[in-house]
């Protein structure tokens, strides 16, 4: 494990305050939570890619089946 020095703006700190929180805790926490979303961004892509690339065929199914989407009602 590694300890990283940064420097926080007093209305950070003070609003960290406020929510009752420790600097450290908050700061690990927050980083801990972007790492996190930026591992996960690049899963988010290629599901966009797939999701893009059978945009087409899935439209045509949706409409081959609108009919009997409706007889359910």
């Amino acid at each position: 494990m590694k300890t990283v020095k940064i420097e926080l703006s007093d209305s950070d700190v003070n609003f960290i305050h406020s929510l009752q929180r420790e600097e450290n805790g908050f700061t690990k926490e927050a980083i801990e939570e972007k790492i996190a979303r930026e591992r996960r961004h690049p899963l988010e892509e290629i599901l966009k890619e797939g999701y893009q690339a059978t945009r087409e065929e899935d439209l045509s199914i949706t409409n081959d089946f609108q009919h009997a989407d409706f007889e359910n009602l």
